[in-house]
């Protein structure tokens, strides 16, 4: 056993629908260090040269780091990587949440996706026990029903990641969801997942990750948390999350408005995190291990319409680039796609 990792990669066969378990070695461990470096290196040894992105011949990485899944602040990134079908080249995405603790906790590191399924199917994890299941009942569905319909179906312990019609009809920058408000949203991998007809990947696990010094590891996670909690930064942040940056953006040049044809936006205190909390804000919400909690969900009574967020990326290319200043509206449009 090596401290701070399950050990074990799982490798799925999604053409010939059959999994496998490899080991983490301690030269892996030790010289690859954190999810995107293992994620560099499998995609470098494993990738034929010219590969098409959306053929069965392209893998999906996903991997997590030694400290996922224990207390350590701010450590709840899961990391996938492909060859991506917008650009053409090397990409990696992250996302925040739950599911990289819970993948951590059924003992997997890392997940290689590879080949291609002919119908609609979903991975399914518990602990050592992995399925590649009928997802014809859920194809077509969009990434938040998804989620919710496997965890009805599943049970809410599990944690769900997804893709939605973007991703089955190949839209080369479509988004991975989980945890409802958690994408990851660069380079479509999303897109790849659909090739491979793959719906979702839903992990519940049970078990625990050893450490090497749990006293010592509490010790400097308080210290770092106490850290954190006396920046500058984080009275606004943790109220605010990444809409705390739209009257910065606004005041250096950079809030796009009208694709950027201008600099600034008169209506930026109508959009703001401050004006959103005082108008649609519910409650706040964080990911794993994270003392800042700086997700927001929010509900909209004109439209009746309950979503977390929007983000300071949809605020800017949703309002002030599209010249809206209804914060409500925004969320809504944030809510519909």
């Amino acid at each position: 056993m090596i401290n701070g990792y399950g050990g074990s990669i799982l490798r799925v066969d999604l053409t010939t629908r059959s999994v496998k378990q490899e080991p983490v070695t301690p030269e892996l461990a030790h010289d690859w260090l954190g999810g995107r470096a293992w994620i560099a290196k499998f995609m470098y040894e494993e990738l034929p040269a010219g590969v098409d992105p959306l053929s069965p011949a392209n893998k999906v990485f996903v991997a997590t780091g030694p400290l996922s899944g224990t207390l350590w602040p701010s450590s709840a990134k899961i990391v996938w990587g492909t060859k991506s079908p917008l650009t053409g080249g090397y990409i990696d995405s992250n996302m925040g949440g739950m599911i990289m603790a819970e993948l951590k906790y059924a003992g997997w590191d890392m997940i290689i996706l590879e080949g291609a399924s002919e119908t609609p199917v979903y991975l399914c994890i518990e602990d050592d026990k992995v399925e590649i299941r009928d997802a014809s009942g859920y194809w077509g569905k969009g990434s938040v029903d998804t989620e919710y319909t496997l965890k009805r179906d599943l049970g809410e312990d599990f944690q769900i990641a997804t893709i939605g019609p973007a991703g089955e009809n190949l839209v080369r920058f479509a988004c991975i969801t989980h945890d409802v408000g958690r994408q990851a949203g660069r380079g479509g991998i999303a897109a790849v997942l659909g090739s491979k007809k793959l719906k979702a990947i839903a992990v519940r696990g049970t078990k625990s990750i050893p450490v090497a010094d749990i006293e010592g590891l509490q010790k400097h996670t308080t210290s770092v948390i106490d850290y954190i909690k006396n920046t500058a930064f984080f009275p606004t942040f943790s109220k605010y999350g990444t809409t705390d940056i739209t009257d910065w953006c606004d005041s250096v040049g950079v809030i796009p408005v009208d694709n950027f044809q201008h600099a600034q936006y008169p209506k930026k205190d109508r959009i703001n995190g401050k004006y959103m909390r005082e108008q649609i804000y519910v409650r706040d919400k964080g990911c794993y291990a994270c003392p800042l909690g700086c997700s927001t969900y929010t509900y909209s009574k004109k439209y009746d319409v309950h979503v977390e967020g929007p983000e300071y990326e949809t605020i800017g290319l949703m309002g002030s680039n599209l010249g809206m200043d209804s914060i409500e509206e925004i969320a809504v449009l944030n809510a519909d796609v």
